[in-house]
């Protein structure tokens, strides 16, 4: 176990470490959620929001999540690192869940730095619901994070990664968007917790099965 928690510990270490040097994914996955967010922004008129915005909200979050996620096993792939990663003596889910944790923490600051922009862009009244809307940010990102995370070790390797990668996610994290988006609209419309708690259970359970899937199904991706 102490072993098991060493590997997740310096494969973090190493990827956080790695980005603040280089800045090439967070700089990346920001620019081109600042796009989405400029071509919405002057796409819909602002009281026509409503009903669309949480869904333009996790487009938004979405999409910038595959641009950072798709490259996640990439520096790995292109500097030889798989075979070293193949003889560590622990189970290779130590090597995804430590991916999956820096692949998280990246995901949440940039989307924690497109929150100011989000209210800029188109009048976000947080309310009282900010520390709901931060779960289900959480929860919706790590769903995505998951995911991401495993296909990207999953593709890794092939040519067409690209193309491949985009659709073996979206299809699988469609309950993610659908949970995130709905818990979203009740939370920003004021509306009780009981009335989109089963929402933010969604989330949470699709995240607790898919993280003990994910972390067996890395022992035979990585190992092959």
């Amino acid at each position: 176990m102490r072993e098991l928690i060493n590997v997740i510990y310096w494969i973090t270490w190493k990827d956080l470490r790695c980005e603040l040097r280089n800045r090439e994914n967070l700089a990346a996955m920001l620019f081109f959620a600042l796009n989405i967010l400029l071509v919405f922004s002057f796409s819909f008129a602002m009281d026509d929001l409503t009903a669309i915005l949480p869904g333009l909200i996790w487009t938004a979050f979405g999409f910038t999540s595959i641009v950072g996620l798709g490259r996640s096993f990439v520096p790995e792939v292109q500097n030889d690192c798989v075979e070293y990663y193949q003889i560590l003596p622990v189970h290779k889910g130590a090597i995804y869940l430590g991916k999956l944790v820096g692949n998280l923490v990246f995901m949440t600051l940039v989307g924690l730095a497109l929150v100011p922009l989000l209210v800029l862009f188109f009048n976000i009244d947080l309310g009282g619901a900010t520390w709901i809307l931060l779960l289900i940010f959480l929860a919706g990102m790590a769903g995505l994070a998951i995911l991401g995370t495993l296909f990207s070790a999953l593709t890794s390797r092939i040519r067409a990664r690209e193309v491949m990668f985009p659709l073996l996610l979206l299809p699988l994290s469609v309950p993610v968007f659908i949970g995130a988006v709905e818990a979203t609209r009740g939370a920003l419309a004021g509306d009780p917790l009981p009335l989109y708690r089963h929402w933010i259970d969604l989330l949470l359970i699709f995240d607790g099965i898919f993280v003990i899937v994910a972390f067996w199904i890395s022992e035979l991706i990585l190992d092959d």
